[in-house]
C-alpha cells in the first residue's frame, strides 16, 4: 500500500514506514487523540476480503489485546478507516534481541535476564490462553533502559477451545513462514525457531509447549551464538527440527553451566510431552 508521510487514517497520521511486518506494512504514526507515537499495522486487502477470516482474527487479536504485562507490547485498537483495516500497537523504541546477540559486549548473564522477562511475559499470555506461535529474537525488543517487550502477540493464535479452526497471520522471515490459521498441513512460524509440530504442519497440536520449544531455540542461541537447527537451506533446517537432536551446547560453549544445558535440552524435546509443560517451570 505504501502510505505517504502525512496521510491521515482517522485519528492516526502516518509519520514513516517502519517495514514489512509479514502481515502488511508497519508504520510509525501519531495518535492525535492521545498525542503519542504508535506502530500502525495495515492488514493486506487479500486478507481482509475474507470476512470470516477477518472476524476470527479480530476475535483472537481482541483476546491478545486484553493482555496486560510489562514485557508484552500492548495492542491499543483494531479499527477500519475508509476500508483500511489496521491495528494500533505500542511503539517500542530500542534494539531487537537479534542485534543484542550480535553485540559482543552483551554478556550471557544480561541475555539470560532478558529471556527471564520474556518467559514472564509468555506465562501471562499462556495463562490467558494465547500462544505466540512465532517467537523469535526479531520479535523481542530491548528498550534503551533495558526493558523487554515481546512484539506481535496481536498475531498470535488463541488456544482453541474446540475443533473449529480459526484465522490470522504470522510474521514472515523465510519461505516457509506463511499464513497462520490455515488448513491443516501448512507450515507455521519461522524457520530456525519453530517447533517440530509446526514444521510438520500439525496445526491442531500447537499449544503453549510450541512456544517453549521456540524459547529453547532462542536460549540455545543466547548461550552459543548460533541456532540449534542450522541447515544448508530451509528444507534441511526443517528436517533437523523434526528429526535430529540439537547439537550439544558444550560443543560451542564448554563453559555453559550444566543446569542451563539441561534446561535447553528439555525445552527442545521433539515430543511436546517431554518438554516443560508450562513456561513457569523454565527457571533460568
Amino acid at each position: 500500500m505504501n502510505l505517504e508521510s502525512g496521510t491521515k487514517l482517522g485519528r492516526y497520521q502516518i509519520l514513516s514506514l517502519l517495514g514489512d511486518g509479514g502481515m502488511g506494512e508497519v508504520y510509525l504514526a501519531h495518535d492525535a487523540q492521545l498525542n503519542r507515537k504508535i506502530a500502525l499495522k495495515i492488514l493486506p486487502s487479500n486478507f481482509t476480503t475474507d470476512r470470516d477470516r477477518l472476524r476470527r482474527f479480530r476475535q483472537e487479536a481482541t483476546a491478545a489485546a486484553s493482555l496486560n504485562h510489562p514485557s508484552i507490547a500492548h495492542i491499543y485498537e483494531l479499527a477500519e478507516v475508509t476500508n483500511i483495516h489496521l491495528i494500533a500497537m505500542e511503539y517500542v523504541e530500542g534494539e531487537t534481541l537479534t542485534k543484542k546477540f550480535r553485540e559482543s559486549q552483551t554478556h550471557l548473564p544480561k541475555l539470560l535476564k532478558y529471556l527471564q522477562h520474556v518467559a514472564e511475559g509468555l506465562a501471562k499470555a499462556h495463562d490467558a490462553g494465547v500462544v505466540h506461535r512465532d517467537l523469535k529474537p526479531d520479535n523481542i525488543m530491548i528498550t534503551g533502559d533495558g526493558h523487554v517487550k515481546i512484539l506481535d502477540f496481536g498475531l498470535a493464535k488463541l488456544v482453541e477451545r474446540s475443533d473449529e479452526s480459526s484465522s490470522g497471520l504470522s510474521s514472515s522471515e523465510e519461505a516457509v513462514t506463511i499464513l497462520q490459521h490455515s488448513a491443516p498441513g501448512l507450515v507455521l512460524g519461522t524457520t530456525g525457531y519453530m517447533s517440530p509440530e509446526q514444521a510438520q504442519g500439525k496445526t491442531s497440536e500447537i499449544d503453549a509447549r510450541s512456544d517453549i520449544f521456540s524459547f529453547g531455540c532462542i536460549l540455545f542461541e543466547a548461550i552459543t551464538g548460533r541456532r540449534p537447527f542450522e541447515g544448508r537451506d530451509t528444507i534441511d533446517s526443517l528436517n533437523k527440527i523434526i528429526r535430529e537432536p540439537a547439537p550439544p551446547i558444550s560443543t560451542f560453549n564448554p563453559n555453559a553451566p550444566a543446569d542451563l544445558q539441561r534446561i535447553v535440552r528439555r525445552c527442545l524435546a521433539k515430543d511436546p510431552d517431554d518438554r516443560y509443560q508450562t513456561i513457569k517451570d523454565v527457571a533460568i
